[in-house]
């Protein structure tokens, strides 16, 4: 089955959420699309820093953070779309996905959802 999931937000974790969700989907043999739209851009293009608070502090330490997370579920096969309106909204330029590599293509809703077709989305 394939799973769209679109992020709307670049909290980290809002980010960490959907990267353990995405990474369950894959290990249950699914085949994930994500959409990155709204402030999600700016994380996905290396612009949000997380804050330094406990939390985060364990997530490093435990490994779970959201990049890491999406870093691992890259091999596993998950295609990431970043919405190309929203990147002009945020002024990211599509050179400045490469900095973490996740984002494999900057598209619209409209490729995301033919990428998805008849299979369930979920928003975070």
């Amino acid at each position: 089955m394939k799973v769209g999931v679109i992020l709307t937000s670049d909290d980290v974790v809002k980010l960490y959420e959907a990267g353990t969700y995405i990474a369950t989907e894959l290990a249950r043999g699914n085949e994930v699309v994500v959409f990155v739209t709204g402030r999600a851009t700016l994380a996905f293009a290396g612009r949000s820093a997380p804050p330094d608070t406990a939390e985060v502090k364990r997530m490093k330490e435990l490994h779970v953070m959201w990049d890491e997370l999406f870093s691992a579920a890259k091999p596993m096969g998950v295609k990431i779309i970043a919405c190309e309106t929203a990147s002009k909204i945020f002024a990211v330029a599509e050179e400045e996905y490469r900095k973490l590599g996740l984002v494999d293509v900057v598209s619209s809703m409209y490729t995301f959802l033919e990428e998805v077709g008849e299979g369930r989305v979920v928003t975070f």
